[in-house]
């Protein structure tokens, strides 16, 4: 682009090439992770170098609690009260991040969330001490991650939870996540906790109609109807209204026109009341209260 005064003609010049980029970014892991899906992966997150990059933040400067899990570790995790306490017991929020990591956004969203719903909302780090504004990583990252280890953690934080100040024995438990973590959300709720509310924020979605029939709680999917990805487009969003049904599970899935992936990028937009992101905001947390009130 040296000497090119079109600055859109230089940004579709590296949109040309970033998925090229991104695949030889990935080639190092090649012997650890499937390449058909590392070079899948890298040709759709090409699209996340023009969005504006998350501000990179020390895990321990986000986390304000650690929580005791299995082999002597420690999950670092922010957890949020709400600021006027409700008059009975907190029903427990999980809040998933996206591939970034564990980020101010997804801790904003959260002490959000906490406010709105009266809850006790934590965000662990599913990553296990990384996070990134770098995209090649941040693949790397979601595709290195399984989702039994996913499974292990969040069994770990529910735990610890469970002993906290204000929270009833049998405390309603509600799981949402965003990209990532909406794809590990529905599938630690179909194979961990299916007494637990799902909120998949554009996250991969669980097809299979024998494993959504294992929930007994209510789903709820958000998505954007300009999504490029295969698995979380408008057809994507489609295909999983259509297995909730056939699997009998109550459900409200919504495609929001003239937004793509990661719409809702932080707190900033509800207050400003941007559309459809309040929109999407209403919907999840008039979801989530509906359930919490039981």
């Amino acid at each position: 682009c040296k000497g090119r005064a079109n600055a859109r003609g230089c940004r579709e010049e590296a949109g040309v090439r970033s998925p090229l980029m991104l695949i030889i970014a990935l080639l190092p892991f090649a012997r650890s992770i499937a390449l058909p899906a590392a070079v899948s992966r890298a040709v759709w997150a090409s699209h996340h170098l023009f969005e504006r990059p998350l501000q990179s933040a020390v895990l321990e400067d986000l986390a304000n609690v650690k929580v005791p899990a299995e082999e002597d570790r420690e999950i670092l995790a922010f957890a949020a009260r709400p600021k006027v306490p409700p008059g009975g017991a907190l029903p427990v929020l999980l809040v998933l991040h996206e591939f970034w990591g564990l980020s101010g956004s997804i801790v904003d969203k959260a002490q959000g969330l906490a406010d709105e719903l009266g809850c006790l909302c934590i965000a662990p780090d599913c990553f296990r001490g990384e996070t990134t504004d770098f995209v090649p990583k941040a693949i790397w990252l979601a595709l290195s991650t399984p989702q039994q280890r996913v499974n292990a953690d969040l069994a770990a934080v529910l735990r610890w939870a469970a002993s906290q100040d204000g929270v009833a024995e049998n405390f309603p438990v509600g799981v949402l996540g965003f990209c990532f973590g909406g794809g590990k959300a529905i599938g630690f709720t179909t194979t961990m906790r299916p007494d637990a509310a799902t909120v998949v924020f554009y996250g991969e979605p669980v097809l299979k109609v024998e494993a959504l029939a294992a929930l007994s709680a209510p789903v709820c999917g958000i998505y954007g109807a300009e999504d490029p990805q295969p698995t979380t487009n408008r057809a994507a969003a489609a295909r999983f209204r259509s297995a909730l049904a056939e699997a009998g599970v109550e459900h409200d899935v919504t495609c929001y026109e003239g937004v793509g992936h990661a719409f809702w990028k932080d707190m900033g937009q509800i207050e400003r009341r941007e559309t459809p992101q309040i929109a999407a905001w209403r919907q999840s947390t008039t979801f989530l209260r509906t359930f919490f009130d039981g």
